[in-house]
């Protein structure tokens, strides 16, 4: 089998669901091409201003490009289009002088676009240079995950560019955990896994809007209903998962309004780990729970895509566009909303009791991601092919 060598940018020490995207995209993209992919990886924060180790624009960087087979970049939420020091408006900061000097075709795998925290004319007008300079060249390709970042790209440029663009569902429905000895199981209890985050708590939660409540009032009832809960079922315990360290905090302000007895016999927290491999470890542990409670994206991706019966706990739009994307929208409970914990708990209710049917819709969701994702991957097999590169 031929090798061609790869190099990908993306984050691989940040949240640990873009560790099961990659896994998934690479597992797919191997089965596509009909070849080895080696991967040098380089860590898409080095690129940040916080870190300031790589620059886009750099010899060094467009060397690096250059000595290899293909370029990914992505997946991630890497077209935010909130950076006006940026040349594209976005994390991926790089100039047109700098693509030109990149022969090395260039993947864009699943990258979100977001303007929820906030778009300005400059990075909108930046964004479409950009989009213009890569769709121009046959050896780039764009694709952008299932989470409305298409329909948002369409909505800023009336459409003048969507049909160059695909949609892809998230690698991570295509990863496959594994099974490990669990010591956060205990045989005396049924699992209920919960994602709790506290990160962007003004653009999540915002008391002013209609029906809107503050992060604090959303942990307070949460902690209400999980109390409630654990009482009056006493066969279950809830473990708690981190995927990012700023979910710690989170956790710790949930714990805080739960009853001492219960957090200290019938809650458990997750290991906080990142890196590749962790997120085989971290969702097959997922896998053990009767269903799944997540707040970020990839907490319900990745539930999903194991047929894990989830209740999408939307504070964020993304979470919303996913469900509605994958026409599961009944899943889905606003949290940042004034009274959610009374549809939260008819939800919890509901799902014990038709666990197995919520599992069948699931299992028939990803039998319908899986075929519409072969028009994506086939369109990267035949653009890659053509090029004379495999």
């Amino acid at each position: 089998m031929k090798t061609i060598r790869a190099l990908h940018i993306a984050s691989f020490n940040g949240n640990i669901g873009d560790n099961a995207n990659h896994n998934g995209f690479r597992t797919r993209l191997k089965e596509t091409l009909g070849c080895h992919v080696e991967y040098e990886e380089i860590e898409m924060r080095e690129f940040y201003k916080s870190w300031a180790i790589r620059d886009f624009n750099s010899e060094d960087f467009v060397d690096a490009c250059n000595s290899v087979d293909l370029v990914i970049i992505g997946g991630g939420n890497f077209f935010e289009l909130k950076w006006d020091y940026s040349f594209t408006g976005t994390t991926i900061n790089i100039s047109e002088e700098s693509l030109d000097k990149i022969k090395t075709p260039i993947l864009f795998h699943g990258v979100g676009c977001d303007i929820a925290k906030g778009a300005s004319e400059s990075t909108v007008i930046k964004f479409e240079s950009f989009l213009k300079k890569i769709l121009n060249n046959k050896k780039n390709l764009i694709s952008v995950r299932n989470d409305g970042s298409y329909e948002t790209i369409n909505k800023l440029y009336d459409g003048k560019y969507i049909e160059q663009i695909y949609k892809v569902p998230d690698g991570a429905f295509f990863f496959e955990s594994k099974q490990f000895d669990f010591p956060e199981l205990n045989s005396n209890y049924r699992s209920i896994g919960i994602n709790v985050v506290s990160d962007m708590k003004d653009i999540r939660f915002n008391g002013k809007s209609e029906n809107g409540i503050e992060y604090e009032e959303f942990i307070e009832k949460f902690a209400e209903e999980i109390n409630v809960f654990l009482y009056n079922n006493i066969e279950y315990q809830i473990i708690l998962f981190p995927h990012i360290y700023s979910d710690l905090q989170a956790i710790n302000d949930l714990l805080e309004k739960i009853d001492d007895r219960l957090r200290r016999t019938k809650i458990v927290i997750a290991s906080c780990l990142t890196g590749s491999g962790s997120e085989e470890y971290i969702f097959g542990l997922y896998k053990q729970c009767e269903f799944i409670l997540g707040m970020r994206f990839h907490s319900n991706v990745c539930s999903i895509a194991q047929e894990i019966p989830t209740i999408g706990m939307s504070s964020y739009k993304k979470i919303v566009d996913l469900y509605d994307e994958i026409n599961l929208s009944d899943r889905v409970v606003e949290v940042n909303k004034r009274g959610f914990q009374n549809e939260l708990r008819e939800q919890i209710h509901y799902t014990i009791n038709n666990i197995d049917e919520i599992k069948l819709r699931y299992k028939k969701a990803n039998q319908k991601i899986y075929i519409e994702s072969k028009y994506f991957y086939e369109g990267v097999k035949d653009w890659y092919t053509n090029l004379d590169l495999v």
